[in-house]
C-alpha cells in the first residue's frame, strides 16, 4: 500500500493482540534476483542460498533462483517505520467479530470500530474443517544453534533430510545455515498428529549431535501451518477481504505462503483504487495438491519415497518451478510418469469418490425415475410392493430416526433430556394438527404444505450454505407444488380420502408447472450448486413415477438423510450413539405410525392418504425443533 500510494490521506487502524517485538518467525521464498518480490524485500534479506541438499546427497544448484531468508523482526520493524510516516494507529487488542451493515463494523475486546474497508488476517478455525475432507498440518519445532566447530556450507540449505522415523507421518529435518557454525535446524512433520515438543527435542538433539557435534541453543521456534485445500468458509463482502492464511494463501501440499500473500497484496493495490481481489487457486495445481494430501493422509509412509524420488528424477530448479505453479501440463505429466504412479492412481480413485460423493444420492434418485416399475397392486396410487418395502425400510433407518432426536435441539427440553414434560409438550403440539385435519381438512393440508415447504427448504439451504430462508421457502414450495401438479390423479385420490373435493386437471396447471421447474433450475444455476441442479433433474423425472414413491424418495433419502447428518455434525457423536439416543422416540413414532397407517378396515388408498396426516402431526413439533436448531447453529 505504501509503495502504490494507497496510504496517502487515509486513516488506518491496525488491530493485533501481539505487539510483534520478537523475532518469532522465519520467512523464506525463492525467486530470481530481477523478480519484483526480491527487489521489494532486498533491504531486509538477511541470508540467501543458491543450492539445495536432500538427505546427505550432493547439493544441487537452483540457479537462476536463490533461496532468500527474512527475519520476522525485520519485517515488523519495517512496518513500524511505515506506521510512523502515515495516519496509522496500532492497537494491541483482539478482534472478536466483524459485522456488515451500512458500514463495516469491527468489534474488539474493548470497543467497536467502523470502516469502509476491512482486511481480515485473523487465523481461521481449522477445527471446523469437515472430517470427510483430506487435510493435514505442517507442524514444526526448531533451534537456532551455535556449533562448536564449523560444519555448515553457507551456500547450501537442507530442504529435506528424511533420516528420521517415518512410522506415524512424513517428517524431515530442515536446515538454514547462517554461517559455517550457526543455523536454524527444525524438525517438520506433515501429518494429522501434531508434532510433540518433547519428542521433537529428543529427535533434534540426537540428529544434531550425531551429524554436527556439540551445540548451543540460541532460540527456539515452533508453529503449525494448515495444509488443506478446503479452508473454513469465512464471509467476505466487497470491501471485507480475507488475507493471509484466512484467504487460502497457504499452498496445500507444502505449507508455503509468503509469495502467495505477496501476490494477493500486489493485486489488491494494482490500480488507483483498492481492489477486492480474492485468492483464485490454479485448479490444475490444486488437483495435484489434493492428490498429495490424500497420499499423506491415508499412506503417510509414502511421503518420504515420493519426495526423495522427485529430487532424483527432476532438478531442484524444476521442483521449485513446479511449486511456483509455472510448469506446463506436458512437463507435469513427464514428472508424474517418473514417480510412483501406482500410489497416485490409488489417490486418484479416492479423489474421484471424494468429489462425487455429494452427488451419489441425487444421481441414485434420478436413477429411480428410470427404474422399471412393477405394479403388483390395483391401487389407483400405483404403489408396488418393492416401493412400499423400500420406503418402510428408509423410514425405519433414517426417516423416523432423524426426527427422534428433537430433545437434543433444545427447543422444548433446555437440558436436552427426555422427560415426562417433554413428551407431554411434544404430544400437545401434535394433537391440534390432528384435529385440524379432522375438522378442517383443507386448512390442515395447506398448513402442512406451508410448514413442510419451509422445513424442507431450510434443511437444503443449510446444506448448500445459503443464508436466505426465503430462498429455502421458495425452493420448498416449488418442490412440493411440482410434485403434486405432476401427479394430479394420485393427488386427487389423496384429497378424496381426506374428504377434500377438487376438480383439478392437468390442463389448468400446464404453464404453471413449467414455470416452477424453470424457476428451480434458475435458482440452482444462480447459486452454482451442482447437487441442487441434480435434485431439480430428479424433480423433473419424478413426474414419471408415482406420487407416494417420488415424495418418499425425496423425504427419506434426501431430506431426512441431510437432517441426520446436520445433527450428527453439530452433536459430534457417532451414528450408533445417535440411534441409541433416538431409540425411545423412534419406538414411539413406529407405534404412532402403526396406529395411523395400518387401519385394516380402510382401503390401501385411504391408509396411504392418512399417512400424510401422520407425517403432518409428527412433523409439526419436529419442524419447530429443527428451526431452533438451525437458528442457534
Amino acid at each position: 500500500m505504501e509503495k502504490t500510494g494507497h496510504l496517502e490521506g487515509k486513516k488506518v487502524l491496525l488491530i493485533d493482540p501481539d505487539e510483534k517485538k520478537e523475532n518469532d518467525k522465519t520467512f523464506c521464498f525463492w525467486a530470481h534476483e530481477e523478480d519484483e518480490i526480491y527487489k521489494d524485500y532486498a533491504p531486509i534479506v538477511s541470508n540467501q542460498w543458491r543450492k539445495i541438499q536432500i538427505n546427505d546427497n550432493q547439493a544441487q544448484e537452483i540457479a537462476p533462483f536463490n533461496y532468500f531468508h527474512l527475519n520476522s523482526i525485520d519485517i515488523y520493524e519495517w512496518s513500524r517505520r511505515i506506521i510512523e510516516k502515515f495516519n496509522i494507529t496500532h492497537l494491541k487488542e483482539k478482534v472478536v467479530g466483524i459485522y456488515k451493515a451500512e458500514k463495516l463494523f469491527v468489534e474488539s475486546t474493548n470497543t467497536i470500530y467502523h470502516s469502509s474497508w476491512v482486511f481480515d488476517g485473523r487465523p481461521p478455525d481449522f477445527t471446523q474443517i469437515s472430517q470427510k475432507d483430506y487435510y493435514i498440518s505442517q507442524s514444526f519445532f526448531g533451534y537456532k544453534v551455535q556449533l562448536e566447530n564449523d560444519r555448515f556450507s553457507e551456500e547450501v540449505y537442507h530442504m529435506m533430510d528424511f533420516r528420521l522415523p517415518q512410522d506415524v507421518a512424513t517428517q524431515f529435518i530442515y536446515i538454514l545455515p547462517y554461517s559455517k557454525s550457526s543455523a536454524l535446524i527444525e524438525i517438520t512433520r506433515f501429518g494429522k498428529e501434531i508434532l510433540n515438543e518433547t519428542t521433537a527435542k529428543k529427535e533434534l538433539d540426537d540428529f544434531i549431535l550425531n551429524n554436527f557435534g556439540q551445540f548451543e541453543i540460541l532460540e527456539n521456534e515452533k508453529g503449525v501451518i494448515p495444509m488443506s485445500s478446503v479452508l473454513p468458509q469465512s464471509e467476505s463482502g466487497s470491501k471485507w477481504l480475507n488475507i493471509g492464511t484466512r484467504a487460502g494463501n497457504v499452498k496445500p501440499s507444502t505449507g508455503y505462503a509468503f509469495k502467495n500473500m505477496y501476490k494477493q497484496a500486489k493485486s489488491i493495490c494494482s490500480k488507483k483504487d483498492l481492489q477486492a481481489n480474492k485468492v483464485s487457486p490454479n485448479q490444475r495445481f490444486l488437483f495435484y495438491d489434493q492428490l498429495l494430501l490424500i497420499i499423506l493422509t491415508l499412506w503417510p509412509t509414502k511421503g518420504k519415497p515420493i519426495f526423495e524420488k522427485l529430487f532424483k528424477v527432476k532438478s531442484s530448479y524444476f521442483v521449485l518451478k513446479f511449486l511456483d505453479e509455472k510448469t506446463s501440463f506436458i512437463e507435469d505429466l513427464s514428472m508424474f510418469g517418473k514417480l510412483q504412479i501406482g500410489v497416485f492412481l490409488r489417490a486418484l480413485m479416492f479423489w474421484l469418490y471424494w468429489k462425487l460423493k455429494p452427488f451419489l444420492v441425487p444421481i441414485a434418485l434420478i436413477g429411480c425415475a428410470f427404474f422399471s416399475l412393477d405394479s403388483d397392486t390395483n391401487s389407483s396410487l400405483n404403489i408396488s410392493t418393492y416401493q412400499l418395502v423400500l420406503m418402510v425400510f428408509g423410514l425405519l433407518i433414517v426417516g423416523i430416526p432423524h426426527g427422534a432426536l428433537d430433545h437434543l435441539t433444545g427447543f422444548i427440553s433446555k437440558d436436552k433430556k427426555i422427560s415426562i414434560k417433554f413428551i407431554l409438550v411434544y404430544l400437545s403440539l401434535m394433537v391440534p394438527i390432528f384435529f385440524i385435519w379432522l375438522w378442517f381438512p383443507l386448512v390442515g393440508l395447506i398448513f402442512f404444505l406451508v410448514y413442510s415447504a419451509w422445513h424442507f427448504g431450510q434443511t437444503d439451504i443449510e446444506h448448500w450454505e445459503i443464508s436466505s430462508n426465503w430462498v429455502g421457502f421458495i425452493w420448498g414450495s416449488c418442490l412440493l407444488s411440482y410434485l403434486f401438479l405432476t401427479h394430479i390423479p394420485e393427488f386427487k385420490t389423496v384429497l378424496l380420502a381426506l374428504n377434500i373435493k377438487s376438480d383439478l386437471n392437468y390442463e389448468s396447471f400446464y404453464l404453471l408447472k413449467h414455470f416452477i421447474i424453470g424457476l428451480c433450475l434458475l435458482l440452482a444455476v444462480f447459486y452454482r450448486k451442482a447437487e441442487w441442479l441434480l435434485l431439480v433433474t430428479f424433480l423433473f423425472f419424478a413426474q414419471f413415477i408415482n406420487l407416494i414413491f417420488a415424495f418418499g424418495l425425496y423425504f427419506i433419502f434426501h431430506h431426512s438423510r441431510l437432517g441426520w447428518l446436520h445433527l450428527r455434525k453439530n452433536l459430534a457423536i457417532s451414528n450408533l450413539k445417535m440411534y441409541v439416543l433416538a431409540l425411545p422416540f423412534n419406538i414411539g413414532a413406529v407405534v404412532l405410525f402403526y396406529l395411523f397407517f395400518t387401519n385394516f378396515e380402510l382401503s390401501l388408498n385411504q391408509n396411504i392418504a392418512y399417512f400424510f396426516i401422520f407425517l403432518s402431526c409428527i412433523s409439526f413439533p419436529h419442524v419447530l425443533s429443527m428451526g431452533v436448531f438451525y437458528r442457534e447453529k
